[in-house]
């Protein structure tokens, strides 16, 4: 058979009926016998083999891609889902013709949910949900397939996306869950097991508060039935409206924290040996992190939560997280040699709110390293009206940290850099190409380097660009 009409595998996915029920479509060129899609695509980078794709109509809000960009897809699509008149593909693809694609990909998100056989965990939270939902992955794969949210496609559409193509009938299914529209992914995704890590300033508007931010949050928990488990963090803030909402589903509450009132309790993290020791309920056990910083001890306290919910062995998952590496964007490290010298570079440049920035900042303060430390900041972004404020209160911060520079670009920083002391300013630069080019000229050997912003600050082009011109040592 060719590429579009595979065999069936093991995990089961898409026939031409099930589509056009899910979808609420008909076949204007039907597939032919035996034919079955094996996931969908809405975006283009996205794209399987197998794979079923929307294409875009012209009603207002239409979802998939656009008709043009059919044959630049890396793989011949499996068919066509499309509200348009037109005919799009080739003559003998098959088309599946629907009133509007983004009711359709809702739609087919939640028929996959329901004929899902396995666990379903979903993880929501201001800051870190990407690497829970990774290394919970990871863990969990030591027991059978996973299904994961791929691409960070964490609100309702992505969701959607991400269930219709995952395998039915994997023991474990990871998603994660944006606060946008965050009741209508929790209803799609019905979550068996709710993680949510952390409450931070961000996504903040105008009148809008963190209890508001909590409040939207807990919507998690809205289509959980009662005796599903909710992982919260005893020590973030607002843990009493999350408590609150968790509870109100009759839901059973495991908490992980830093302090004796969590069921699953950070003893010590040791930074220079990445040494974790954890009690876990009335047990304490030790194990390695490869992935540095309190934080990510904190995060792999909710995988042990979130394991001994599920009734899984602790003493595997405990070997998996030994075996975790961060994520590019997420903490990762690598050293380079950078026109001659040779240097760590700390890749957290995918986002940033006051909450991960200052754990980027205490854990870059806490490392032993041969060199300097520096920290290459761009601002935050989405913090409403006290956006300068949360900028200025780094200044604070960084008073009792063992940082030896600072470079950084953005307005909203300007108050933070006249409070730097003179010894600790790197730049302040107006543009992010002139920030790169006094980062390269001013690096010496031996520094470690952290890089970290909001997506929308850009900072992670600096990493791509110092990268390009390196030569990596690890």
């Amino acid at each position: 058979m060719s590429g579009r009409f595979l065999q069936r595998d093991s995990a089961g996915h898409w026939t031409a009926d099930e589509v056009a029920e899910a979808a609420g479509g008909r076949w204007i060129i039907s597939p032919p016998k035996r034919w079955f899609a094996s996931g969908l695509c809405i975006h283009g980078p996205t794209m399987q083999a197998g794979n079923l794709v929307v294409v875009r109509g012209s009603e207002p809000g239409s979802k998939g891609i656009q008709e043009h960009l059919l044959s630049t897809l890396p793989h011949p699509p499996a068919g066509i889902i499309t509200s348009s008149d037109m005919i799009p593909g080739p003559p003998s693809m098959p088309v599946l013709r629907v009133g509007d694609t983004g009711v359709a990909i809702l739609a087919m998100g939640r028929h996959a949910r329901e004929r899902m056989t396995g666990k379903v965990l979903a993880v929501t939270g201001s800051a870190g949900k990407t690497t829970t939902v990774a290394m919970l992955a990871h863990v969990l794969s030591a027991w059978g397939r996973v299904g994961r949210t791929g691409y960070n496609a964490n609100l309702p559409h992505g969701v959607a996306w991400n269930l219709a193509s995952m395998p039915l009938h994997a023991p474990h299914i990871v998603l994660e869950l944006a606060i946008g529209r965050m009741g209508q992914s929790a209803r799609m995704a019905r979550p068996d097991i709710a993680v949510f890590t952390n409450i931070f300033p961000a996504h903040l508007g105008e009148g809008s508060s963190l209890r508001d931010i909590a409040r939207t949050k807990s919507a998690i928990f809205s289509a959980m039935s009662p005796g599903g488990v909710a992982v919260i963090n005893r020590n973030m803030l607002e843990w009493e409206t999350v408590h609150a909402a968790a509870t109100a589903r009759k839901l059973e509450v495991f908490h992980f924290g830093t302090t004796g009132e969590s069921d699953f309790q950070l003893l010590d993290y040791d930074a220079g040996s990445k040494r974790v020791s954890v009690r876990l309920r009335d047990e304490e056990h030790g194990y390695s992190l490869p992935a540095a910083g309190k934080h990510m001890a904190l995060n792999s306290l909710a995988i042990l939560a979130a394991v001994s919910a599920l009734g899984l062995p602790l003493e595997q998952a405990f070997r998996q997280l030994e075996t975790f590496q961060p994520l590019p964007g997420r903490g990762e490290e690598s050293e380079v040699i950078v026109d001659g010298k040779r240097i760590t570079m700390i890749d957290d440049a995918y986002n940033a709110n006051p909450g991960s920035m200052t754990v980027a900042l205490e854990q870059l303060s806490l490392r032993v390293t041969a060199g300097r430390k520096i920290a290459v900041l761009g601002e935050m972004a989405d913090l409403g009206p006290e956006a300068r404020r949360y900028h200025s209160e780094l200044s604070t911060l960084i008073d009792g940290l063992d940082i030896d520079r600072f470079y950084v670009t953005g307005e909203l920083y300007s108050e933070f850099w006249e409070s730097l002391p003179r010894d600790r300013r790197g730049g302040f630069e107006p543009s992010l190409s002139a920030l790169r080019l006094r980062v390269f000229q001013e690096i010496a050997d031996g520094d470690t380097v952290l890089f970290k912003g909001s997506n929308s600050a850009k900072i992670y082009q600096i990493v791509s660009w110092l990268a390009q011109q390196s030569v990596r040592t690890r």
